[in-house]
């Protein structure tokens, strides 16, 4: 869509309505018109004078402003001016990055790329808003995981998200869960090229695929967890493991974690490993024994093979959030495939 002579692409779902916004005036009863101030009033009251024994109150005329036509296109030109710096910050973070990787403008909304290429190539045409809506919903699940690894990093932050995803997931990710989160993304936007594309889509669609795993692996290299290296510093003073006995199982497998190195050879061999599974997964469905066999094999790795089921417990309680995650999202892809 063009926003005041500048082409912003925010999905084809939004391209759909954006019509009908355009057109579209205000014309609001005396009811609503007071239940959108109180609205505000109690927003405003809660987020920034919380606790503060502050009344706030809006006039008769700020009402009547918020409610009128005058108001509403003003908000919109507010958007509009959102949007423009927004799209101005996104070619700011890809200035000094590979020109050919379309990612770096939408490192937080990766589905964006994929999406914008179907869109071009007249992918939903005949498609209807629902049907549009749940495919890109279901771009944004799989790439999410992504989107949130790059927001962890303070450079990538500056961006606006087109299409939240209302799930829980941890800020600062350890390497072993984004590493198997990438692997989940990628075999999840193969299955959904496979299976759900036309053939004349596929082959564009699979060159982003390679993109996005280059992509996602450059900012992988790039992150280290703050909580991780702190693991590892303290960890590096004391390398006798007779000194984390006594201590709480928190703070013992915390250190015990950050006593783990892993090679580049070990880190491979990982990815590999996760890559058989997430194959099962495309080829066998949502298999609940093969979620356990990546839970395992995402133990053995994290853990550096340890029995100690306490200590094996608490790494999984902390990933649990990825694992909800996955499992979310290839449902959502079978159930886009039965559709």
């Amino acid at each position: 869509m063009q926003i005041n002579g500048m082409n912003i692409f925010m999905g084809a779902y939004a391209e759909r309505i954006k019509n009908g916004l355009d057109q579209r005036t205000i014309s609001i009863s005396k009811e609503k018109t007071e239940e959108a101030a109180a609205y505000v009033e109690k927003a405003l009251h809660s987020s920034v004078f919380q606790n503060q024994g502050v009344k706030v109150s809006i006039s008769k005329e700020g009402m009547d402003f918020l409610c009128s036509e005058e108001g509403f296109q003003k908000m919109k030109q507010d958007g509009a001016d959102l949007f423009i710096k927004n799209e101005i910050q996104k070619k700011e973070n890809a200035k000094d990055k590979n020109p050919d990787d379309p990612f770096w403008e939408n490192t937080i909304n990766q589905w964006l790329v994929f999406s914008e290429m179907l869109y071009n190539n007249g992918f939903y045409t005949g498609m209807t808003d629902e049907e549009v809506d749940q495919f890109e919903d279901t771009l944004a699940h799989i790439t999410y995981g992504m989107d949130c690894l790059s927001r962890s990093q303070n450079q990538y932050t500056m961006q606006m998200e087109f299409r939240p995803v209302k799930e829980k997931y941890k800020f600062f990710q350890s390497e072993s869960e984004a590493i198997a989160g990438l692997e989940s993304s990628v075999a999840a936007l193969r299955y959904l090229s496979d299976s759900l594309l036309p053939e004349e889509h596929r082959e564009g669609f699979n060159q982003l695929i390679d993109k996005y795993y280059q992509h996602n692996n450059e900012v992988l290299s790039e992150y280290d967890n703050p909580m991780e290296a702190i693991g590892r510093t303290i960890a590096g003073m004391h390398s006798d493991e007779s000194f984390f006995s006594h201590r709480t199982s928190e703070y013992k497998y915390t250190l015990r974690l950050g006593m783990i190195e892993k090679s580049e050879q070990e880190k491979k061999a990982y990815r590999q490993g996760l890559q058989i599974l997430f194959e099962k997964m495309k080829n066998n469905g949502n298999d609940a024994s093969i979620w356990e066999q990546i839970k395992e094999y995402f133990l053995d790795y994290s853990t550096d093979n340890s029995n100690d089921g306490g200590f094996r417990n608490y790494v999984y309680d902390d990933a649990e959030y990825l694992f909800s995650h996955m499992k979310s999202c290839w449902s959502r892809l079978f159930a886009l495939g039965m559709d």
